[in-house]
């Protein structure tokens, strides 16, 4: 697929502006009777980049953080109500079995100590597609920190709580899905491993990190292609899933 460059004015990729489906399609039966149409999150363009170009689907990049979920709730506001809204990117790795570029399907977000659920039939569909597409996935509790999670011993403490797979965004983003009543499912490549200290963050250091650590750079180079390819690969099986993309979950 082509990837184009993300438009950071408008927090969408610009090249996934709105396109009609079929008028042939059937209506859509999701919640409050919105529009059969994908909105795919990202928070960063490193990562919405992998997002492939597919119709019905939208490609918004939100930042990181609670920022995510203002920007989401923005561009909602602006937009025709989706279907569906799925949060991917990269995540960190907390059970020692989970290797680099695995998929999370998170069934539960732990935002500090608050549990939210993700509906079952929403994550059935997600198993479905992504079995069908033969594709490596776990199925676990995602939990959202406010900070950069780095240190083996950091995500040890964290996989304490049965979680497999921590981020920044999936409970900021599930809270605006809530409030606008439509589904939300996160769907995470896990970057590093629990075992391994993360060295770069996403801030003005890492440039001199990269030069102090060559060879973590290279590593870290080749995991990210590979867990970015597997996004576009696990996107194109959830937009392709009739019922995730139809939102027909347990009401």
């Amino acid at each position: 697929y082509e990837i184009k460059e993300c438009d950071w004015g408008s927090d969408v990729c610009s090249s996934d502006l709105a396109r009609a489906l079929p008028p042939t399609r059937p209506a859509h039966r999701g919640p409050r009777g919105t529009k059969e149409m994908i909105i795919v999150t990202a928070a960063s363009h490193a990562e919405c980049i992998w997002i492939p170009r597919l119709p019905g689907v939208r490609r918004v990049v939100t930042g990181m953080g609670e920022n995510a979920g203002r920007s989401l709730a923005r561009f909602i506001g602006a937009h025709d109500k989706p279907s569906v809204i799925v949060s991917t990117g990269f995540c960190g790795g907390l059970a020692g079995d989970i290797a680099a570029g695995t998929i999370i399907i998170g069934q539960e977000i732990d935002f500090e100590g608050v549990q939210i659920a993700v509906d079952p039939s929403l994550v059935s569909n997600a198993q479905n597609a992504l079995g069908a597409a033969q594709l490596l996935f776990r199925v676990g509790r995602i939990v959202t920190t406010k900070s950069v999670i780095r240190s083996p011993r950091e995500k040890e403490r964290l996989s304490r709580s049965g979680a497999i797979a921590v981020d920044m965004e999936s409970a900021v983003l599930a809270r605006v899905a809530r409030d606008a009543g439509t589904w939300f499912l996160p769907l995470r490549v896990v970057l590093d491993v629990r075992d391994r200290r993360l060295q770069f963050t996403g801030d003005h250091l890492d440039a001199l990190r990269a030069i102090a650590h060559p060879i973590s750079t290279l590593r870290l180079l080749l995991t990210l292609i590979i867990a970015g390819r597997t996004i576009g690969r696990a996107i194109t099986a959830i937009a392709t899933e009739p019922a995730l993309r139809r939102g027909e979950c347990a009401a």
